[in-house]
């Protein structure tokens, strides 16, 4: 046996073993730490964007579910019969239908759709109504705003869609 120590090693229980020295370091370099550090923020800088586009999106998505929701209330008022003049189909005919949504007359179709000033978060509405037709919109949480024309009987144009006051399918 050789008795000898060698450099960098020392004797434990009759077996050479490295010492502190001897050892590759068991820690990562400042390099390694860099560079998962720059991957890290390289993730972050593509992820958080698209999570805040997601919350506007959900955001609209709940405007445009009020809006339809109350498009089904104000046809089951129209059931009854047959108008959608807010002389008689009023917030509160409405709101007995569907009464977690506050519906607010608004002054005109173009007020009702284009321009709605009810909040889809506080779960309100615009609506505006006559003989065949009727509008109704609110304002997303994230600014825009959503609207629809429904027009019955013999000059229909069927269901305009709007968002921010323009025609466009949603």
């Amino acid at each position: 046996m050789n008795w000898q120590r060698q450099r960098g090693m020392k004797m434990v229980r009759g077996k050479q073993q490295p010492t502190r020295r001897g050892r590759p370091n068991s820690g990562f370099t400042l390099i390694e730490v860099l560079i998962v550090v720059s991957i890290i923020g390289i993730l972050a800088a593509v992820g958080i964007p698209s999570l805040l586009g997601q919350r506007a999106y959900a955001q609209d998505a709940n405007a445009k579910a009020l809006v339809r929701n109350s498009m089904t209330a104000i046809e089951s008022a129209y059931v009854d019969h047959r108008t959608f003049d807010p002389a008689w189909m009023t917030a509160d005919v409405l709101s007995a239908i569907e009464p977690v949504f506050t519906f607010t007359v608004a002054g005109s179709f173009a007020a009702a759709y284009g321009t709605p000033t009810a909040s889809a978060a506080d779960d309100e509405v615009n609506y505006f109504g006559d003989e065949d037709s009727y509008a109704v919109g609110c304002r997303s949480e994230s600014g825009r705003t959503f609207g629809v024309v429904v027009t019955k009987g013999p000059s229909s144009t069927g269901n305009l869609f709007y968002i921010d006051g323009a025609t466009n399918d949603w």
